[in-house]
């Protein structure tokens, strides 16, 4: 089969290698459409997430730690010495695991969640599989053929694209950091990242009863959707006063809830500055190992709520039902998979919204 190699640092390569075995426990998907994430691209320079072998055994995150041959990547998964890259992904049962309990069948359309969690130690237990101490690896999603365990594999509504389908897990991303941001009807809210997390939670903030929302993004084709898909207020920060256009909107009290998805240690500190009195402060992206110089006594006077965001399992479901509820096809550019290569040069330049690989 096909598959999507991080071959060494900052090289990638389509390759011919085996299909991937189903073991008992397992199903087997055909991918259909796999996405291109923000932390593909790091990882693919080798800048994201290490984590030491044992594969399974996640530990603290060594960000900035380079692909060593003792390390294993998250999102870029080791099988058989090969790397292949891919977390965001739809497709469909070509073959179960005998040991496979579910109503699954052949044929059925589904998407994936890239990581299963042990469901027995400390944190499953108590309510944390986010924070899973024994994380089972996956195949990788940018290849014709990829395995999952039966607890990562959802369904898809029979009328749903699979082009749609593969936002499952970023749209899971946006469900959590809204939730965590607890949303009430009447609040402001603020977005600084128009990428496809930012859009996705811009909408849910909408449907969550947000009342002004405000997006600040740099490139003109996401700011353009960004006030398409309901935006009260879209800004260039790199031509305007993100503060003097906040103050305007909310009448000088800031926003009730601030998302920070642009991945900018430096304006995840400046949100700190635009919440209102007893907001709460989401950071979404993932960031460079720099001090963000938290001002504690500003946050004092202003008794604010910081959050960040890992994936979580429970936010899957939940993603599910809201997949169809979204406007998502406007977000999707697509490149047939053999084009794969200029696909990522293409993120990389910041072109497209989301791009999708097509198997």
């Amino acid at each position: 089969m096909k598959a999507l190699i991080v071959k060494e640092v900052g090289v990638l390569e389509l390759q011919d290698i085996p299909e991937p075995e189903c073991r008992p426990d397992e199903i087997k998907v055909k991918i259909a459409y796999a996405g291109i994430c923000g932390t593909d691209t790091v990882i693919v320079e080798g800048y994201f997430g290490t984590v030491l072998k044992p594969a399974g055994i996640i530990g603290r995150p060594k960000i900035n730690t380079p692909i060593r041959d003792d390390v294993r990547i998250m999102g870029a998964e080791m099988r058989d010495g090969i790397r292949i890259l891919g977390h965001e992904a739809s497709g469909t049962i070509v073959q179960i695991g005998k040991e496979i309990k579910g109503p699954f069948k052949v044929g059925q359309h589904v998407a994936m969640n890239y990581k299963s969690t042990c469901g027995a130690c400390y944190y499953c237990v108590n309510g944390m599989p986010h924070f899973c101490e024994r994380v089972s690896p996956f195949s990788g999603a940018m290849a014709e053929y990829s395995v999952y365990r039966e607890n990562t594999v959802f369904t898809l509504p029979d009328n749903l694209p699979l082009d749609v389908g593969a936002f499952l897990e970023p749209l899971s991303i946006a469900v959590h950091s809204t939730e965590l941001g607890q949303i009430k009807v009447g609040d402001s809210v603020i977005i600084t990242g128009g990428g496809p997390i930012g859009l996705l939670i811009l909408q849910l903030a909408i449907k969550s009863g947000a009342s002004k929302v405000l997006v600040s993004e740099p490139i003109p084709e996401k700011r353009k959707l960004a006030k398409q898909l309901g935006a009260d207020v879209v800004i260039d920060p790199t031509k305007e006063d993100l503060l003097e256009k906040s103050n305007a909107l909310t009448d000088g009290r800031g926003f009730n809830v601030c998302f920070e998805v642009s991945g900018k240690s430096s304006v995840a500190r400046q949100l700190i500055l635009l919440a209102e009195g007893d907001g709460t402060i989401v950071w979404v992206a993932t960031y460079p190992p720099n001090d963000v110089a938290v001002p504690i006594t500003y946050m004092h006077s202003k008794e604010l709520t910081i959050r960040n965001v890992r994936p979580h399992p429970h936010s899957f479901p939940k993603a599910l039902q809201m997949l169809p509820k979204l406007d998502l096809k406007s977000l999707i550019t697509v490149y047939p998979f053999h084009e794969a290569i200029r696909a990522f040069e293409a993120h990389k330049r910041g072109e497209g919204i989301k791009i999708m690989l097509q198997l």
